[in-house]
């Protein structure tokens, strides 16, 4: 849901490394060429298997910036063995998004982040900045799609990023009432199943004082299982300036999607297809597109999902966590949220993993999503500073943010993935509302279901 705890009126509960480095052998390995590569760093894996040294600057041997990101099948407590900040290869090529022949699209050849950005590699940018993220912003142009005129940095953007730790600390946490743009806008009240994983010394405090006598509980909420698990609430602008800073991009939404079918095999999941008799719709509701029930669903993804043990395909009652145990206290933090890759048997065909569960991924463009041929396509037309996009659709009465600011300014992006704390929007079949819905959320709405990957050029 991004970011409603029960049914909305219009859909339920609508809302680096080196690894993130570009794998050409220019000078910095970023769009817009000004950054060297690391002394260390990610793996990218070529199309024929064999690997090359990333260029991206994130992962420098912290917890989440290390070689420890995904994970064991079935075991969710493993330690994985991957580069945090690996680059897989995508060869590009015809697909139909949504796994529908009304929207036929074909990509150019890119690389894709495997994991999510972790809180880890996140960190590795504000100390090397020390939280003067402005002050790195990306030039004019930067992080452009090489295809895609006008998708680079605006520098009338610098603004919206942090100029010191107590702002970006303040900017992934908590919503507080009397500076709601710089928190954190949805879902992160830990006293009312809020989430974070972005670790600072209050909010350590906050879940150590609600959660005594609960190890389990405070062996996830730990400043080095945090770094481990996908950075959230980060807003749309601070998530492409990391990316450009890391040497890659935002993906665009046909990138994405194109990774997440497996191209042209049009997959149901990224992992591949489920029979019916392992799909629901989330409440019963036709107008939602199928996703995986939780006895299926719990080994290939982090999510919640309807669990047939607990009786009628009631939304939310009936629906379990599949990381961290079925069921979720008030005070849980961010127990819920697994590391990334935790579930390595819904890996993408090329080998991405948390393409559905996880965290909602923002895109480089929004909709609408128009029928008709796409080649390497995105809407990029953003409105002129805090201005609404007139092609945003707005009509959704969840975004509706009366007593704060309107989270419409400066336009709207597309959304994919899904997410831990529901499956909305996790088939990569959906329905015509759920493509209105995501590729068209709020840019100034972040959440703690919300984070991203980067991709880079070939």
């Amino acid at each position: 849901m991004l970011g409603f705890g029960r049914a909305a009126p219009v859909l339920i509960g609508l809302a680096v490394s080196a690894a993130c480095g570009s794998p050409t052998q220019s000078d910095g390995g970023s769009s817009s060429g000004q950054f060297a590569p690391s002394a260390d760093g990610g793996v990218i894996v070529l199309p024929d298997g064999g690997t090359a040294r990333s260029k991206g600057r994130s992962c420098t041997g912290g917890s989440g910036a290390d070689k420890k990101c995904g994970g064991k099948p079935n075991d969710d407590k493993a330690m994985g063995s991957q580069d945090c900040c690996e680059v897989a290869s995508v060869p590009g090529g015809s697909y139909n998004r949504f796994n529908d022949p009304s929207f036929p699209a074909k990509v150019s050849p890119f690389a894709l982040d495997v994991f999510e950005v972790t809180a880890g590699r996140f960190r590795t940018w504000v100390d090397v900045t020390n939280g003067n993220l402005r002050g790195s912003a990306p030039p004019a142009g930067g992080g452009a799609h090489p295809k895609i005129k006008g998708s680079g940095w605006r520098t009338e953007w610098n603004k919206y990023l942090p100029s010191s730790r107590q702002e970006v600390d303040r900017m992934l946490g908590p919503e507080e009432t009397n500076e709601p743009f710089m928190a954190c806008q949805f879902g992160t009240n830990v006293d009312d199943s809020g989430s974070l994983t972005w670790w600072t010394e209050a909010l350590d405090k906050k879940v150590k004082d609600r959660n005594k006598n609960k190890p389990n509980i405070l062996a996830e909420n730990t400043k080095e299982a945090l770094d481990r698990k996908p950075l959230n609430c980060v807003p749309w602008h601070v998530l492409f300036a990391f990316c450009v800073w890391d040497g890659g991009r935002l993906p665009t939404d046909a990138e994405f999607g194109f990774a997440s079918t497996g191209g042209n095999e049009q997959r149901d999941f990224p992992w591949g297809n489920v029979d019916a008799k392992d799909k629901a719709h989330i409440a019963n509701r036709n107008d939602l597109s199928l996703v995986p029930t939780y006895e299926y669903g719990s080994k290939y993804a982090t999510a919640r999902l309807y669990d047939r043990t607990l009786g009628a395909n009631i939304f939310e009652d009936n629906y379990s966590f599949t990381y961290g145990g079925k069921t979720m206290a008030r005070t849980d933090n961010a127990a819920h949220i697994a590391p990334v890759g935790n579930k390595p048997l819904g890996n993408g065909k090329w080998g991405h993993a948390d393409l559905a569960g996880g965290m909602f991924e923002w895109m480089l463009d929004e909709g609408p999503i128009v029928q008709g041929q796409c080649t390497d396509c995105a809407n990029v037309n953003w409105p002129n500073g805090e201005d609404k996009d007139p092609q945003a659709f707005m009509d959704q009465p969840e975004f509706k943010n009366p007593g704060g600011i309107d989270w419409w300014k400066g336009g709207a992006r597309a959304v994919r993935g899904s997410a831990w704390d529901n499956a909305n929007g996790f088939a990569n079949a959906q329905t015509k509302a759920e493509i209105e819905y995501y590729t068209s959320y709020p840019v100034l709405r972040t959440y703690r279901a919300l984070g991203g990957r980067c991709a880079r050029d070939l």
